[in-house]
């Protein structure tokens, strides 16, 4: 009696907690015998992210358009995460065709998506979490109406939209097809009955074309991307469209065209099996490709080239890979520190992942013709060197994951050089302009002196200014050390004047030092200074004023060393044309 109770307790407690789970997660109130009734359409885990089949969308048959409706779907999903749905114009489209993908429980079911390319340009959001389940089926309805509004529903989610998107040129939808992310099996139910949805979408089934049948021909020998067998090499070659340098950071911009070509005996066909078609351009991405590192890139997130690249076959099995614009940013500091006079050799260093090898070399190609680049630019591109990076390691990564240059690689080096005669003229001519000025202000006495120095100290303190805007910043370029010494001397002789006129028209009444007087009656220092000598009988008169002899020996000397000071400046610091 008492293993009875204890029985019967233990299948309550089951029972309860089977209603609680149930509760939990068939919150969509759908069930198996309804999806009876509905056209199945599974994806495997081997998928992956891959729109394979579509569906065409019956217009004039589709169901429960209101009158400011022009497309009204409904069907039902059983997946844990990422649930993708495809709305294009073509069966076939591509990574820069414009198309609606909804993604609802992206992120690890976290929030869903309206995106206008696949995997990008989100234009809605939504932060719902946990709307999929692999215990349930959930409703997904998708309405376009005639103002250019596309709306997502999660029936009995929400009664509002899940998400809402208004788009000012509206596609026409004809094809659907769905999908899912990062190996994730799903269900998916179409065309039910039992909700009035039964005749929405239909598998159009036509016959290849040439070009199709060639093309999964390659699909089915390509061994799902793996590894082709015996390759050791793959051939590298580029085209240069610009080179720009930006000295304030000192990174140096690269925009090429790179081709990838590379052998691959498992594409090989046949051209009389298949209407005499020698080459093919490929889109799918089942074949295997090699992945171009970009090895002294200065962000993590550019190693791999993932952007939109041209794929060629040639029935021979050779594989020709074309990446178009491609943007290379590298660090190339100016060790020279000599703004605007930078002549510079900077390189790009591409890599290939070795995968199972642990060896794959990059051997640069050279057929294609390299044009001489014409751009309003600053810079010009002296020369192209390319080289094989042999002083290198033998591993791909560091200990720590780091990304590093091996064997194998290959380093193209760009010799650059600005033209500076700009720069030169520009921020030279101010300098030189102030040393004339400032010569030809000790020929000149009273206010008019005063007032011509005090005008090159506001032309250095402008030329300065301007040149702030256009040095770089990680060090001090030798031409603003020029214009530093010489706003300093500029100073100095605006304090020398004023020195000059206190002893000219205050004079101290106390007579000069011996030392002092010595000095201004030495007759060697007079004559090198282009001075009466002092047994001149006018200097004889003049001695009534000492002080003024002392400001006149002051001035002389100061006159030398600021010529001396001047010379040194021109011939170490300005930029010479």
């Amino acid at each position: 009696m008492k293993i009875a109770k204890n029985v019967f307790h233990i299948l309550v407690a089951l029972m309860t907690l089977s209603f609680d789970l149930t509760a939990a997660d068939f919150k969509y109130n759908v069930s198996l015998t309804q999806m009876a009734t509905c056209h199945h359409y599974v994806i495997p885990m081997s998928r992956g992210y891959n729109y394979a089949d579509f569906f065409h969308v019956q217009k004039l048959k589709n169901n429960k358009l209101a009158d400011n409706e022009v497309l009204h779907l409904k069907f039902y999903v059983m997946t844990a995460r990422d649930a993708h749905i495809l709305l294009s114009v073509t069966d076939h489209p591509r990574l820069v065709d414009k198309v609606y993908e909804i993604v609802i429980g992206a992120g690890r079911n976290t929030f869903s998506t309206i995106r206008t390319s696949m995997g990008r340009r989100r234009v809605a959001t939504n932060q719902d979490a946990n709307i999929l389940s692999m215990l349930d089926y959930t409703p997904i309805e998708i309405i376009q109406t005639k103002d250019a509004n596309l709306l997502v529903y999660i029936t009995g989610f929400k009664e509002e939209p899940l998400m809402n998107f208004t788009d000012s040129s509206p596609l026409e939808i004809n094809y659907i097809s769905f999908t899912t992310y990062d190996n994730i099996p799903a269900s998916w139910f179409y065309d039910c009955q039992f909700d009035g949805f039964d005749s929405e979408l239909e598998e159009e089934v036509r016959p290849m074309t040439p070009m199709q049948s060639l093309e999964k021909y390659i699909n089915d020998k390509a061994e799902n991307g793996s590894f082709p067998a015996m390759l050791s090499n793959v051939d590298l070659d580029f085209v240069v469209a610009s080179v720009n340098y930006q000295h304030d950071r000192g990174m140096m911009h690269t925009r090429m065209n790179l081709k990838l070509t590379w052998y691959d005996p498992r594409v090989i066909w046949d051209p009389t099996d298949h209407y005499d078609i020698g080459f093919l351009h490929y889109h799918d991405n089942v074949i295997w490709q090699p992945t171009l590192l970009k090895i002294n890139s200065i962000e993590h997130a550019d190693e791999y080239y993932n952007i939109e690249h041209r794929i060629k076959i040639d029935y021979n099995g050779t594989v020709t890979s074309i990446f178009e614009n491609v943007v290379f940013s590298s660090w190339c500091p100016n060790a020279m520190k000599n703004w605007p006079n930078e002549h510079l050799l900077c390189d790009v260093i591409f890599g290939l992942d070795p995968g199972p090898l642990g060896t794959l070399d990059l051997i640069y190609d050279g057929h294609w013709a390299h044009p001489k680049i014409e751009t309003l630019s600053e810079w010009t591109l002296k020369a192209i060197t390319v080289s094989t990076v042999d002083n290198a390691n033998n591993m791909r990564y560091t200990d720590k994951k780091v990304l590093q240059s091996m064997v194998g690689d290959i380093a193209i080096e760009f010799e650059i050089a600005r033209n500076s005669r700009f720069y030169k003229n520009v921020f030279s001519m101010p300098i030189l302009t102030c040393q004339v000025l400032i010569i030809l202000s000790f020929l000149l006495r009273g206010y008019r002196r005063g007032a011509l120095l005090l005008v090159v100290v506001m032309v250095l303190l402008l030329g300065l200014m301007f040149l702030t805007k256009h040095a770089p910043k990680p060090y001090v370029p030798p031409i603003m050390m020029a214009y530093q010494h010489i706003l300093r001397v500029a100073t100095f002789c605006y304090m020398l004047h004023i020195c000059l006129m206190w002893l000219e028209l205050y004079p101290p009444r106390s007579k000069p030092y011996n030392w002092l007087s010595s000095i201004v009656h030495f007759s060697p220092l007079r004559f090198a200074l282009c001075m009466r000598l002092s047994d001149n009988d006018v200097f004889i008169g003049s001695d009534q004023q000492p002080w003024r002899e002392v400001a006149k020996i002051l001035n002389a000397l100061c006159f030398v060393v600021i010529n001396i000071i001047f010379i040194v400046v021109v011939v170490l610091l300005l930029p010479h044309v």
